[in-house]
This record gives structure tokens, C-alpha cells and sequence, in this order.
């Protein structure tokens, strides 16, 4: 193994006449130095770093526009004389901000290094700071973090948005060391400078917040690394821009007073049948009053205009309970309605005349789901399943199916296939169940007296529960929607009521929107905007509800904060 020492045997007279060494030095021809500029890693006063370890800094711009090229110094501190600077070059004429060392330093060996950015005019700025690092012992083992994969933009994609939003798979170590991520970026991929540095899962993309140019190729990767310097490089993705014309990553409003004569509702529950979208029932503000209904309207113009099917009813066996707090779904061709506070069911066809659907067995005998609120209602493999919920202030993790068929006494039977327990994953409400590529998946909610999740399970039966991830891209949340395009082929999540992704110390209505092919691996479609109080930007939400239509996701109304909304959006899933 060769020592890294004196390498190419340049002194320090010969540096300086290459460049100045000095932040300040003067130059002719009023030529200005490259701006200052710190080291970033491998990290001040690290210890255990590999013996051939990735070294980068900040881009340093020049005032004048000048090209920025970088110098790379490490000397072995023993070297040198207190706070003497390296003199040993190890890469000169860089044009980029970060270098991997191709020959190995020694064992257990504190080493010393910074960087001069020069502008190829005479101007010179050293790095702000000068960093040391400890080599690893012989002995010390050490893995790089395991492949991953870029996910968006595609690799080849055209008529991308002018910000469009970098995302990548997370990964991990399989040493258990924390992964970190830098983000390359540039018109040219040997050139591709760091626009990001240090992202940690969950934290898996990056937003960009000024537009980029106009129908232009751009390149991009990224790098994992562990605390030690071991690196893992994703592929070489490339990506052309639009003319700004149709961005991605956008929603469009269709309507900002959606029901004329009420003023929003939330809670309520929206399913796509025989052509038309439905909306039904949910907390209603009308005439300044708010209170909760069981009101059915339609729209055959893909949520631009309601038209009113069934008023507001007292409660009886021909109208499903008034309630925030239910769930409706297309079962065996018909519109069911799971009701919110009971165990109870209703069904129609018209939306107008809605039956009672007998059940048989008892809560008692645990034959029948216990009445309950915020639960989850989804049809898979010809089934309709009820998943947990809040029943009676005891929040469940139950999981229970029927295929609505009658028995002998004209009455649907239900199965529990999974208890109330903690084989899989924990009690709460607020959560979303929908069936996608052939699973059932669970997504998120809040837990008894603790934080909302961001976890992902899956189920191919709905008794055996699998832990996809516990702690997805997105944070945490509760009251948000996950719908499977019309194709089946993506699942989107949408808003909620979480963590502000902005600023995790603050709980907001989110606005930010997501999806997966997969139910893995997430990509951030729309970023959260936490100052949403412009008419433009669509308000976060929660207590919302989506569905999907031949070509997009319809969102209809909800509450931002205590407000209520009266909107409707179209997200293209084109």
C-alpha cells in the first residue's frame, strides 16, 4: 500500500507561483479573487475514515463570472509545524468540488486539508476552514452503503418542469451507520457541481427553487455516504427541460366555490360510480352554521359542477347515519356507506333511496366489528374489509371482511381476520387502506396518545401484515388520502394533517403531494408550501377526500387548519 506523502513531489515555491495563497491577495487588471468558500466533508476531526475517502466543499463563485478551478492540499499533521498549512498537491485544475482519492493514505494517521479555488486569472481563495481527519486502524472494517437507484426525473425525460424535484431510493448501511447524500448537478455530467449536501432519510430529494433554463439537457446523480467516508454512487441520470408551458408537479383548481350554497364540509367521503363522481355526507358550513349531514351530490364534469341528489335527512333506516367520520365505497355495484359512530351499513344504487344491510353475529360474541369512527373501509379480492378505527375511545387494529353476500336469515355475515392486537401494525385512526397491485396497503395515522406515522404496511390477505417502511420520505401524518390512479399502476398520497416539512418543529394542513409504483419507494410529485394564504396555491387540507377519474385524481374540499374549504382540484396522471 503507497503512502500518501509528497505524491508528486511539488514544493511549496512552485505552488505559490501557481497561485496566491493568501483570501486576500491582489491581483492585476482589477481582476477580483473567487468568493470564500468552506470544506464540507469528510468531517472536521472525523475518525475511522477508509483510506481512500471522498473529500468535498462549497462551489466558490467568482465575482467577475470567472471559471473556478480547485486545488487540493493534504499533508499528515506530524508533518507539519502547528498551524502550518499542506503543502503536498493532491489534485490540482478541478472542476469540481469534490475528489476521491485514488491512492491510499496510511493506517491510524491524523491528516490535515483544504482546498484554494483559483480563477485562472491570477485570483486565489483558500477555503474558509482547514479540516483533519483520522485514518482508520488496520483492523477497523468498514462497508459502503448499499446500491440504490434514482427515481425522478426519469432517466431521458423531456418537457420537465423548470423546478422539477430530484428524488432517489433510500438506502442503508450494512454496518448500521447513518447514510448521508449529496446531490451532482450540471449541464455536463463530468462537470456536475454539489447543489445539495448532507440529506438524511427520509429526506430522499431535493426541490429546486429557482427555475432552470429553458429546453436544456441537464445531468444529475448522487452519492451515499456513511460517517467513515465510504461512498456508494447512484447512476447518471439525465433529464431535458420544457418551455415552461404544461409543468409537472402542478394541480389545477377546476372550482373555488364548488357547492354554491354551502360555504365547505369536511370529513366527507367521494367514490367514482356509474360515470359520475359522488360526493356523501361529511360536516357541512352552510348559512355560517356547521353541522354534519347526510347529503348526496353528483358530478358528471369531473367535480366542476354539484348538482344536489338527496337534502339533508333525519336519520332512519332509509338514509346512512349524518356523520364526518364514515366511509363509502363501489362494493358489488352498488354505493356503500360504512356509517361513522356504529357498526351499521347502508347501500344504494341512486344515491337517492338507501337500504339497510343486514348483518348477522353480535360484538359480544365477536362475530360482528364493534362500532366505531375514523376506521378505514376498502374493497379487494371481492371483499370489503373494515380496518381499524376508533371504537367506543379504544382505537383499534382489527381487520375485518364480508363478500356481502346473504346467508340463510338475508344477512351478510363478517369475518375478522385480524384481532385487535399488535401482530402487525398498532391501533389508530386517521389512516389510509386501499388496495394496490394486488395487496392491501395501510399508510400513516395516529396511534393512541403519541405522534402521527409514516409508516407503510402491506397485506396480500389482510390477516398477515408485512412492515414495508417505517419511516417513509414523507412525515409524518394523519387525515390524508392515498388513491390508486385509474390504470392501477401508481398510488398517490395526498396533504393531511402532520408535520410541516418545512419546519419539522411546526404541525400544519399539508399541501404536498406524493407517489409510488411500488409502495416503496416514494417520489415527491408537489412540494409542501407552508405560506398558503395566496389564492394560487392550493391550500393544505385534511378531512379531505380524492378519487380517481380516467386520467387524474379529483380533491374536493376539507379543512385548512379550522376552515372550512369549498374548492376542487384536478391532479393530471398523465
Amino acid at each position: 500500500m503507497k503512502p500518501l506523502f509528497k505524491i508528486y513531489g511539488l514544493i511549496v515555491s512552485f505552488l505559490c507561483l501557481l497561485i496566491s495563497c493568501d483570501n486576500s491577495s491582489n491581483n492585476s487588471n482589477n481582476n477580483n479573487n473567487p468568493n470564500s468558500f468552506n470544506l464540507l466533508y469528510v468531517n472536521n476531526n472525523a475518525s475511522n475514515v477508509i483510506l481512500t475517502p471522498s473529500l468535498s466543499w462549497q462551489n466558490a463563485t467568482d465575482p467577475d463570472g470567472d471559471t473556478v478551478k480547485y486545488t487540493l492540499l493534504i499533508d499528515k499533521t506530524t508533518d507539519l509545524e502547528n498551524d502550518e498549512l499542506p503543502t503536498t498537491i493532491v489534485a490540482t485544475d478541478l472542476n469540481t468540488n469534490f475528489f476521491t482519492l485514488t491512492t491510499s493514505l496510511l493506517f491510524e494517521t491524523n491528516y490535515k486539508w483544504y482546498v484554494i479555488a483559483t480563477d485562472g486569472n491570477g485570483g486565489s481563495t483558500a477555503s474558509s476552514n482547514v479540516f483533519t481527519f483520522t485514518t482508520a486502524p488496520e483492523d477497523f472494517v468498514n462497508h459502503a452503503p448499499n446500491p440504490f437507484s434514482l427515481l425522478s426525473p426519469a432517466n431521458g425525460a423531456v418537457d420537465v418542469d423548470l423546478k422539477p424535484v430530484l428524488s432517489w431510493q433510500s438506502t442503508n448501511d450494512p454496518d448500521m451507520d447513518n447514510v448521508f447524500y449529496d446531490i451532482y448537478f450540471g449541464v455536463n455530467a463530468q462537470t456536475a457541481t454539489m447543489i445539495g449536501q448532507g440529506f438524511t432519510n427520509p429526506l430522499t430529494s431535493y426541490v429546486f427553487q429557482n427555475n432552470l433554463a429553458t429546453n436544456t439537457t441537464y445531468y444529475w446523480y448522487v452519492v451515499a455516504y456513511d460517517v467513515f467516508g465510504a461512498t456508494q454512487m447512484s447512476a447518471t441520470f439525465s433529464f431535458t427541460t420544457g418551455n415552461g408551458s404544461s409543468p409537472n408537479g402542478t394541480i389545477t383548481l377546476i372550482n373555488s366555490n364548488a357547492i354554491s350554497s354551502q360555504q365547505g364540509r369536511f370529513g366527507h367521503q367521494m367514490v367514482n360510480y356509474n360515470g359520475k363522481l359522488w360526493i356523501l355526507g361529511g360536516r357541512v358550513l352552510e348559512n355560517g352554521s356547521g353541522f354534519e349531514s347526510n347529503d348526496v351530490w353528483n358530478s358528471s364534469d369531473d367535480g366542476t359542477t354539484w348538482i344536489q341528489v338527496k337534502p339533508n335527512t333525519p336519520e332512519s333506516s332509509t338514509s346512512f347515519k349524518r356523520s364526518q367520520e364514515h366511509q363509502a365505497v363501489v362494493f358489488n355495484n352498488e354505493m356503500w356507506v360504512l356509517d361513522g359512530n356504529g357498526n351499521t351499513a347502508h347501500k344504494s344504487t341512486d344515491g337517492i333511496t338507501w337500504s339497510t344491510v343486514p348483518f348477522s353475529g353480535a360484538v359480544a360474541d365477536n362475530t360482528h366489528y364493534a362500532p366505531r369512527n375514523q376506521h378505514q373501509a376498502v374493497v379487494f379480492n371481492n371483499r370489503l374489509w373494515i380496518i381499524g378505527g376508533n371504537a367506543g375511545g379504544i382505537l383499534q387494529s382489527d381487520v375485518w371482511s364480508t363478500d356481502g353476500a346473504l346467508n340463510a336469515n338475508n344477512e351478510v355475515t363478517w369475518t375478522q381476520n385480524k384481532p385487535n392486537d399488535d401482530s402487525a401494525f398498532s391501533a389508530r385512526t386517521g389512516h389510509q387502506v386501499v388496495a394496490f397491485k394486488n395487496k392491501l396497503w395501510l399508510i400513516g395515522g395516529s396511534p393512541q396518545g403519541t405522534a402521527e406515522l409514516n409508516d407503510v404496511w402491506s397485506s396480500s390477505d389482510g390477516s398477515n401484515w408485512n412492515l414495508v417502511t417505517n419511516n417513509a420520505p414523507f412525515t409524518t401524518r394523519t387525515e390524508h388520502v392515498c388513491v390508486v390512479q385509474n390504470n392501477g399502476e401508481r398510488l398517490w398520497l395526498i396533504g393531511g394533517d402532520g408535520l410541516d416539512p418545512n419546519n419539522t418543529n411546526i404541525a400544519d394542513s399539508l399541501n404536498d403531494i406524493w407517489y409510488t409504483d411500488d409502495g416503496q419507494n416514494w417520489v415527491l410529485y408537489k412540494q409542501h408550501v407552508s405560506d398558503d394564504t395566496s389564492g394560487e396555491v392550493f391550500k393544505g387540507r385534511e378531512e379531505f377526500d380524492a378519487v380517481a377519474t380516467s386520467n387524474a385524481i379529483i380533491v374536493t374540499m376539507g379543512k385548512n387548519n379550522t376552515t372550512f374549504l369549498n374548492d376542487s382540484y384536478k391532479i393530471n396522471t398523465q
